[in-house]
């Protein structure tokens, strides 16, 4: 498990948080730092907590 994200996750995480609620991007967060993709987590939160 990593302890946190890349640079280059914490980039695109910034860039997204603009246009998501809080709860999408904490999801995501937890899903990126267990080994997730942006993408594969992003799915995942739209389907479990939506926008």
């Amino acid at each position: 498990m990593k302890k946190s994200l890349t640079q280059r996750q914490q980039n695109a995480m910034k860039r997204h948080s603009k246009h998501h609620t809080k709860k999408h991007m904490a999801e995501m967060t937890k899903l990126m730092k267990s080994g997730s993709t942006f993408t594969a987590a992003h799915k995942k939160a739209m389907k479990k907590v939506g926008k």
